[in-house]
């Protein structure tokens, strides 16, 4: 029972991932917060696969390289980079983003999810 309810959570700040990774992500502070989301999001989905959630392995990969290109993106307007090449690192992680998102959401249609 607490798995389903986690799982409901989990797609629930997947949605908020994914307005945060559509809007908000183009300016420092929108990175910012859609980092922290994106990491309490990743974390709920390790505890969902310890409790036995299964889906595809490609959905935790996006994910992750989704979260990996947030930091660096922070990273990089930390250190004065160049604005365009953030913006290209911050596009290509909301990308990767979205389609783990897509992944996410077609095994719990496709009932791929074992809990």
């Amino acid at each position: 029972m607490l798995g389903v309810n986690l799982l409901t959570l989990h797609l629930w700040i997947g949605t908020v991932v994914v307005a945060l990774a559509v809007l908000a992500v183009w300016q420092r502070p929108g990175r910012r917060i859609t980092l922290y989301v994106v990491t309490l999001q990743l974390a709920l989905g390790v505890v969902l696969m310890v409790e036995g959630l299964k889906v595809p392995w490609y959905h935790y990969g996006l994910a992750i390289l989704a979260w990996v290109g947030y930091m660096v993106a922070n990273a990089m307007a930390r250190r004065g980079s160049e604005r365009r090449t953030i913006l290209l690192v911050t596009g290509v992680s909301s990308l990767l983003l979205l389609i783990a998102f897509a992944v996410g959401q077609g095994a719990v249609r496709a009932g791929y999810a074992g809990i």
